[in-house]
């Protein structure tokens, strides 16, 4: 990706943050690769001094590379919870666990690193707000989505789980459900399309030395169980996940 590209996708970026015109996620400007978005994820972050409260971390498959996105902690908020209009344009939502750090993460090169991270972890259920500051998201690459914080809005967190309420290999393929205004939207049994939530985040501690890395107190959303679904103002949404407490939220009228 030439300099000047490169800059030109910060810059739309940036100014669509800040209340300008929405970025066009022109093919010929698409970030070169996963870590070219991830360097104009950092540079957008650094221009706005942006404070890091969480990560969201995917793979597009299972094949391919691990790619992650910070989460601005001021829109990290506990459920219930009410999403303003100024907050999300597009009213995204997927249903997710996330996992609080709730201690020096170990070393992803101890012989029990995997036992290490579970003890200073605990999982909940989680709404991720999905938006962007895209034109046009839906025809936008996987890459020009990833480089706009894979579209992530911010997290709405639940009753977080006991500390011997669950083991690593928990939420392969739990029951969900997911309703909108009392109305199914999902209900099944759910995988993500790659690893468990553990997995994921483990994948994330190992790799991640992206915006400073993990560190105590993040909360970690690990992959949609529901796919990506859009709702009016107004909506109410329900989320329940199996052996999980109800997780609510509305998007403001």
């Amino acid at each position: 990706m030439s300099a000047a590209r490169h800059a030109k996708a910060i810059a739309s970026l940036l100014a669509a943050r800040r209340g300008g015109p929405l970025a066009t996620a022109d093919a010929a400007d698409e970030p070169a690769g996963i870590d070219a978005a991830h360097d104009i994820q950092a540079a957008v972050a650094a221009e706005l001094g942006l404070q890091i409260g969480g990560w969201k971390v995917g793979r597009w498959s299972a094949d391919d590379p691990l790619f992650y996105a910070p989460v601005d902690a001021t829109l990290i908020r506990s459920a219930p919870d009410t999403r303003q209009r100024s907050e999300t344009r597009l009213r995204g939502l997927e249903l997710e666990i996330a996992f609080r750090i709730d201690g020096p993460l170990p070393s992803p090169t101890a012989p029990d690193f995997l036992d290490r991270l579970a003890a200073v972890v605990t999982p909940m259920p989680a709404f991720e707000v999905v938006d962007a500051r895209l034109a046009d998201p839906k025809t936008a690459s996987p890459l020009w989505r990833l480089a706009d914080f894979q579209m992530n809005a911010g997290l709405i967190l639940g009753e977080p789980l006991r500390k011997d309420g669950w083991k690593p290999e928990d939420f392969a393929n739990p029951v969900v459900r997911l309703s909108a205004d009392g109305k199914d939207v999902a209900n099944g049994p759910a995988r993500l399309n790659t690893n468990t939530p553990f997995g994921m985040l483990a994948d994330l501690v190992r790799e991640c030395r992206h915006c400073g890395g993990v560190q105590p107190g993040h909360v970690v959303t690990t992959g949609s169980f529901t796919g990506l679904n859009f709702f009016a103002a107004g909506a109410t949404l329900r989320g329940e996940i199996q052996g999980m407490t109800p997780i609510t939220m509305t998007f403001a009228s």
